[in-house]
């Protein structure tokens, strides 16, 4: 009979451990390499208030990682750079610095992608450190 008991006990505890996940709708906010930390939402950008004006001041001040350089991959593409390029609604935009031009009024969402993920999705090629890609906002959410 313990042993039962203590079974008991060990599902109760482990299932009042749990997050709960799916009963507020919200998704899990993950920290590291998760998904979440490779999104800035337009309603995080929003909540950063008016000293956030430009993209580039969006991505420095609530994901500063991003616009750090990774190094440059060596081999046959000597054109790559350290920093992630840019791209908006899924079309080359430039290098990091031009997202000091996009107003953030405009910015949807942000994602990054490291190298791996900018490959399969843009076909950046090594030498890049990933893409940073800008989704506006469609005309009529603005």
């Amino acid at each position: 009979m313990s042993g039962r008991h203590l079974y008991l006990v060990a599902v109760a505890a482990i299932l009042g451990c749990s997050s709960g996940g799916g009963t507020s709708g919200n998704p899990p906010v993950l920290v590291g390499g998760s998904r979440m930390a490779r999104i800035l939402s337009g309603d995080e950008i929003a909540a950063a208030h008016a000293d956030v004006t430009t993209a580039y001041d969006a991505v420095s001040r609530l994901r500063p990682n991003w616009l750090a350089g990774h190094g440059v991959t060596s081999g046959s593409n000597a054109s790559g750079t350290q920093y992630a390029v840019v791209f908006v609604d899924g079309e080359p935009y430039g290098d990091i610095n031009s997202l000091r031009n996009i107003p953030v009024y405009h910015v949807g969402d942000i994602h990054y992608y490291d190298i791996t993920e900018a490959g399969a999705r843009f076909g950046i090629r090594g030498g890049s450190s990933g893409v940073i890609e800008v989704r506006m906002k469609s005309p009529s959410s603005s």
